[in-house]
Formats: structure tokens, sequence, C-alpha cells
């Protein structure tokens, strides 16, 4: 098993997020246009690879099993790269057909058929997976998905090339047996579909690194959210600043029994950075709420003149946390934002569960300086459709949202998506399971509002509240538990960290494992 604590802190400011299939179209143009040619980058990646299994994996034999495609040349030139280091290596051939000659270079690396994998298997080491290509659709054929079974009965650890064999590097698919790796390494870019579940549990760590590709002529279709990119948004205060220039925010939040979601907001907003935040709330939660957060001024939603200066006064707002889903909510919610004016909000839970069945009149509401967060329940009810819909692809729903909505949306899963204009897609690489609690939410509503009121734009305002939201949970997560109400308390502290950072990483692109892995891992059934 592979432990990466701290992955987030390294890597380069931009990493893009190819599906296989804009990989392999971007792969043709690269060699069409003679900007290098196959055989350097099939060298480059094998040797990569070598340095990421020498570091990991530093002593044993390496036992390569290679498929007719790019990733078994891959495995075999780092098989025959650790051989040259003084590595015992094996090398076994799930195919027929030998690798061309220039693979090996001349060097004597005797070659197995994959029978020996059952005849004379090995017992100890790593196991380098080059059985298939990124370019997978449907489940492995017999031979491909018995060799993948056999893999997973060795009990070694694995490092898969590019990508576990069996998973869709488009979709995130595991239509049938696939490798379940401790490590991927993955060449240029990470493939979109290592961040999607299932694929993202049969991956382990996944690791991105260089081998000579030129840069993307078109932008790729979706980009990461990483921990640079998000240091150059997040200015630090000035040394004069005051609670006005911090930015004032109002959140309409909290129906009677639902004060913890007013209080969750609340606090994450004046931990994101809020200068002053203001409460609008049921009156019932006036004393709650002035309790659980001292620091934000209250205002009860009965009364509509304290509402509308409470609007007035801000520079953004949150809607909607524990809000409510009766008419008097709709309401609340239609009142404020004809009256904001050019302010910016962002929407959230009961704040959009409102408008169902009349998601036209929200539209005319909302602009590209807005954003929404809905989870795929709350997506489906934006666009009259099947949770299943959502789910089964993310990436183009909720670009549809953004059409839609002419916003900024969010859509909250494992992982997050950000869709603005026509722009690349904004993916997440932090937080996972810590955020499956419940609040985690109302803690990413407070803190896109602070952002927002503190001038940043609704895309950037959106990335970095789920980044450091993310990360605030991941860093306090337990297996035994996770609370949102932890969360806030955690964001300095992460804020601080990401200041801290280098303005430039080591060259390679590091996620941490999505779940423990065990070596030689499982199959899907």
């Amino acid at each position: 098993m592979i432990h990466r604590p701290g992955a987030w802190r390294e890597g380069a400011r931009q990493v893009w997020l190819p599906t296989a299939s804009e990989m392999a179209q971007f792969d043709r143009h690269v060699l069409e246009s003679g900007a290098t040619v196959e055989r350097a980058l099939i060298e480059c990646a094998g040797r990569e690879l070598a340095h990421r299994v020498q570091h990991h994996f530093p002593s044993g034999t390496v036992s390569a099993v290679a498929g007719s495609g790019h990733n078994g040349a891959d495995a075999l030139v780092a098989a025959r790269t650790l051989s040259g280091w003084g590595r015992t290596v094996r090398a076994f051939l799930a195919t027929d057909r030998k690798p061309d000659a220039d693979v090996l270079q001349g060097w004597d690396l005797p070659l197995e058929p994959a029978a020996g994998l059952n005849d004379a298997p090995p017992t100890e080491g790593v196991v380098l997976d080059g059985i298939l290509g990124t370019g997978l659709k449907g489940p492995a054929r017999a031979h491909e998905a018995g060799l993948i079974r056999r893999l997973a009965e060795l009990g070694l650890p694995i490092v898969a090339v590019d990508g576990p064999s069996g998973a869709d590097l488009d979709s995130g698919a595991v239509p049938g047996a696939c490798v379940r790796a401790d490590l991927t390494v993955s060449f240029g870019w990470p493939k979109l579909g290592l961040l999607r579940f299932p694929a993202r549990e049969y991956a382990g760590a996944v690791e991105a690194v260089e081998i000579g590709f030129p840069p993307p002529h078109t932008p790729f279709g979706a980009r990461a959210i990483t921990g640079r990119w998000v240091k150059e948004l997040l200015s630090p205060r000035p040394a004069d600043a005051h609670k006005a220039r911090a930015g004032y925010l109002t959140i309409v939040a909290g129906q009677k029994g639902m004060a913890g979601a007013a209080v969750l907001a609340a606090r994450s907003a004046i931990r994101g950075g809020a200068g002053i935040v203001r409460s609008v709330s049921d009156p019932a939660n006036r004393e709650i709420l002035q309790a659980a957060v001292p620091g934000a001024v209250f205002t009860g939603w009965d009364d509509p003149d304290r509402v509308a200066d409470a609007v007035d006064w801000s520079h953004a707002l949150a809607i909607g946390p524990g809000l409510g889903r009766d008419d008097a909510g709709l309401g609340l919610v239609a009142s404020i934002l004809e009256r904001r004016g050019e302010l910016p909000a962002v929407v959230d839970a009961d704040g959009l569960s409102v408008w169902q069945g009349r998601t036209g009149e929200l539209a005319d509401l909302l602009s590209e300086r807005d954003v929404i967060t809905p989870h795929p329940g709350e997506l489906a009810r934006l666009l009259d459709t099947r949770v299943e819909e959502i789910v089964a692809d993310p990436p183009e729903r909720v670009r549809e949202a953004a059409r839609r909505f002419g916003c900024v949306v969010v859509l909250k899963g494992a992982p997050s998506f950000v869709a603005s204009g026509e722009g690349p897609l904004l993916v997440t690489t932090v937080g996972g399971s810590a955020l499956a609690a419940g609040g985690s939410g109302d803690v990413l509503t407070g803190l896109i509002g602070a952002l927002l009121a503190t001038g940043m734009t609704g895309e950037s305002a959106a990335a970095c509240g789920l980044f450091l939201s993310g990360l605030a949970a991941e860093l306090g997560s337990h297996p035994a538990g996770h609370a949102a109400e932890d969360t806030p308390d955690r964001i300095p502290v992460v804020r601080h960290e990401i200041g801290q950072l280098a303005n430039h990483g080591d060259g390679s692109v590091i996620f941490a494992s999505a779940s423990p892995a065990k070596p030689g891992g499982g199959l899907l059934p």
C-alpha cells in the first residue's frame, strides 16, 4: 500500500484531465505534426515508469505483464531499464505478438508466456500491469480477464501502466474484471476516468509524469483544482485591511428546527475570511445563532425592511441551507434575488429545491456571476430528470445545467465538478469520503459566499471553496466518522498551508489513494 499524506502539495499549477479519447486524439495530432515520434514517447514513458517503481518498490523482483499495445511496450521498456539498473526482472507476454525490436534495444530480457504466471508465478516483489490499453470499452475479453484474475491471486503489489487494466478511462466505469492497483503511473496527464468512481478505487495512488508531450493545441475538457492554482487565487489580506474590504456577506438560511445549517454556513463564512456576516433566519433561531456564532449579526426574516437592508448592505449573498421548501421559502428566495441587483449569490440546498417545477423562473433570476451547488438529487430536480441520469454522466449533466441556468454550477460528489460557460470543467482532487457527512454542503455554501464577498468570480470562488473545504475535512477525517462542524475551524489552517506552497512542484502530479488498497487487490464480481 502506498501512503501519500500531503499529496496535494506536489505537482504543477495547471493539470489537465483529458479523457482517454481526448488523449488518444491528442497523441495522434502530436505524431502527425512531427512534434515528437512514437518511439521517443514509449522510451520516456518506460523510463519514468521505472523511476516510479524504483522509488516506491526499491527491492524484490519486478514482474512485467505486457499486452500488445503501447502500455505493454511501456512496461517492457521499464523492465528493460530496471534490469539495466541491476534489478531482477521477469517479463510475461499477454499476447502472441512479439514486441518490436527497438523496445528491448538488444538487451537480453527473457520473455515468458503468460502461462508462466500459473506454472512458475512470482512470489515476491512488484507486478507491472501493462495488459490492456487506455482505450478499453466494455469488459475485458476472456483471455485478458483471466490474467487480471491471476494478478489478484498473486497477492503482490501492482503498479498499473497509465490505468488499471479493465477500467474505462473516459467514464470511470469498471464493466468487468479489473486490476486493483496500489499505484497508477499516468503519462502526460491523469486521465479523467481515474478520478471517477468506481475506477478511482481500482487506481490506488495516481502519479502522472511528464514524458515529452507538447502543450495541448486546444484545451482539454477538464482540469484539476490544484493547490498551486488555488494559492494564486487566494490573495492574502493587506496589512491595512479592515472588515469592509474583507467583504460583507448575508446568509439566508435556517427555518425553525434547522438552525444547525445556518450555524455551519455562518461559521464557515467567518473562517473563510468574510469581514462581517449577517444571518437572515427564522426568528426562532435567534438565540441559537447568536450563541453559536457570536461574530454574526442576526436578522429575523419576518421583518421585510430589515431583510431588504441586509441585502442592500452586502457584497454577496449565500442562500438556501435549511431554508425549507414551502411557498414562504420560495417567496423569500425570489424576493431577495430580485432585489439584489448586481450582487453575486451562491444558492444551495432548499434555495434550489423550492424551484422544482418552476426552474425557468430560477434561470431568469440567475446570471453568470452566480453559483449554484446542487448534489445529484437536487440537480435531477432542476433538470427534470432521474438521479441515475445525473450519476451516469456528471460531466455532461453539469455542463447542461450551466448552459440552462447561465451561471456557475457545482455538482457535488466524488469528485465534484464545476462548470462555467464553455471553458473546461474544474474537478476536485481532495475531500473524498471525508465530505460524506451531513452539513458539508452548508459549510461549502458559507465558504463560497465569503469568497464571493471578497470579489472573486463565481468560478474561482467555487473552485477555492471546494478545495479549502475538502482539504479541511480530509485533514480531520477518521475512519470512525467525521463531523461537518469540525471543518470550519480548520479552514484558516488549510489556507495557511496553501500559502506556504512553493511556486513550482517536482514535475510529477500526485493524487492520494481513494481508499486503502490491499496488495493484489480484488475484482469486480
